[in-house]
């Protein structure tokens, strides 16, 4: 998921994680998708691709896994044959090393949990201070500005942990309650930042943090009926979530490994190999120009290692979130997935559930996933009541997480030239403002709101951050608030 943009004021949507390109902007197709700069420097990358025929076929495939589907056009497409029975030229019969894993390869979740020490804290602390003397909005941090002395280096192995080696891991006993609502993000952004210090704008509005939590009785239904299934966010090197608060039920992630997803499907099925890297699926741009982009899914990288991005909910549409004001799932015109599109899509989910590592949360955690060789998910959830705070109590309340898409110069994969247009429109675009914003209830009634703590420009004037918070230093509250993303 890309950038998805609410079309009502509300906060970010929680069909969790993966921001899947831009889906929840009003319909206006006279919006670009890509701004000028990128349009400059990309050229026909970036212009619109032919739309299909009129009454074109395509698959029966929803947002939802369905394994009967799955299963049926699975038996059909083999029983009909001719399919290829060898891989893509050049491309490895098989992977190996880290990042090739299953379930039962982690018995123990203290393999990739590092806890907090009290030394810790006090660093982060002392960091946070540090900061404060800088006269600095929380948009400025990176590893310069948050000095972490001893505990830099323990984020700095997670940062090989998340590219070179298992591709996830988890700092675990940040206290939450500790600081303040700004305070929290500023701490977030200085951990991160020895990880990945570039930060993406997840939306078309130039939302740099997403909160990813129910705002409506519609959204809270689907969350609490559907799991969500595999996908990556779209894009980015590493996401980057903090569990705020984990609701009152369910919501356990679980991670699937890329690379052992593809070393079953080279061994069994190549022929979806085929389908995966073919640069002709249709991503839904939803409502802007151009409509929709092709490319691929997979990707051969010229390190030899295998790279996966995709959103399910761009390619196949999703009812529950469609920004179409004719309900919609996905923008009318577009292309479809083929029959061998679909099966592929579904087999993604199939295999991952097979091979998956469920990664219970827990308040304060900070979770980093390695976005272009994991896939990830999440189980159906139920939140507890309101807060009177967004995000506070372990259980009981609002599941609220926080989520960075991050990026990492030196330790990036090498990207293909379709991800770098994808990239470079997250990372690098300089004519999309960037905004950072918290989320709060409006008192009186409850409702979810977003609040502006920096833009551009901003500096602190050496009294805290926590300044910014107070009622007249924000942006007014919910008639004020802007479209935000929703998470798939």
């Amino acid at each position: 998921m890309s950038d998805n943009d609410l079309p009502t004021a509300l906060g970010n949507l929680a069909l969790e994680t993966a921001a899947e390109a831009d889906s929840h902007t009003p319909a206006n197709p006279t919006v670009p998708y890509y701004s000028p700069n990128i349009q400059q420097a990309f050229g026909s990358e970036t212009q619109p691709s032919p739309l299909p025929e009129a009454g074109q076929a395509y698959a029966d495939i929803g947002y939802a896994f369905d394994e009967a589907k799955y299963l049926a056009r699975s038996e059909a497409r083999l029983r009909a044959g001719g399919l290829p029975t060898e891989l893509p030229p050049g491309w490895p019969q098989a992977l190996e090393g880290p990042l090739v894993w299953t379930s039962s390869d982690f018995p123990d979740e203290d393999v990739y949990i590092y806890h907090l020490t009290d030394q810790d804290k006090a660093e982060i602390n002392d960091a946070l201070a540090h900061f404060k003397t800088l006269n600095k909005t929380g948009r400025h941090v990176n590893k310069e500005s948050f000095p972490l002395p001893t505990l830099g280096e323990k984020l700095l192995r997670i940062k090989d942990d998340v590219y070179e080696g298992r591709g996830f891991a988890v700092l675990r006993g940040l206290d939450v309650d500790a600081y303040g609502k700004v305070d929290l993000v500023t701490v977030y952004l200085g951990l991160t930042s020895y990880v990945a210090e570039v930060r993406g704008k997840q939306n078309q509005q130039g939302e740099m943090l997403i909160h990813v939590v129910n705002t409506s009785e519609t959204i809270q239904h689907e969350n609490a009926t559907t799991n969500m299934p595999y996908h990556t966010d779209l894009v980015c090197d590493v996401v980057a979530t903090l569990t705020k608060s984990c609701g009152a039920s369910g919501g356990t992630p679980a991670l699937a490994s890329v690379f052992t997803v593809y070393n079953e499907l080279a061994a069994t099925r190549p022929d979806l190999i085929h389908v995966l890297a073919e640069p002709n699926w249709p991503f839904d741009t939803y409502h802007r120009d151009p409509p929709f982009y092709y490319r691929a899914l997979l990707y051969h990288l010229s390190n030899g290692r295998i790279a996966l991005q995709f959103s399910r909910r761009t390619l196949v549409g999703h009812a529950a979130t469609s920004p179409d004001p004719t309900g919609a799932a996905r923008s009318p015109g577009i292309p479809g997935l083929t029959e061998a599109q679909a099966e592929a899509l579904d087999a993604l989910h199939a295999i991952g559930l097979k091979h998956e590592v469920k990664v219970p949360m827990q308040r304060g955690d900070i979770r980093f996933v390695n976005n272009l060789a994991l896939m990830h998910r999440r189980d159906k959830y139920e939140d507890g009541g309101d807060d009177d705070d967004v995000g506070d109590g372990d259980g009981g309340g609002r599941r609220h997480l926080m989520r960075l898409w991050l990026h990492n110069p030196e330790a990036c994969w090498p990207l293909p030239p379709a991800l770098k247009l994808a990239w470079e429109r997250v990372f690098a675009d300089q004519e999309r403002e960037e905004r950072w914003e918290l989320l709060v209830v409006e008192e009186g009634t409850g409702r979810l709101c977003v609040k502006r703590i920096w833009k551009e420009g901003d500096d602190d004037d050496g009294e805290g951050q926590e300044g910014l918070c107070s009622g007249e230093n924000l942006e007014p509250a919910c008639a004020a608030a802007h479209p935000v993303t929703a998470c798939d």
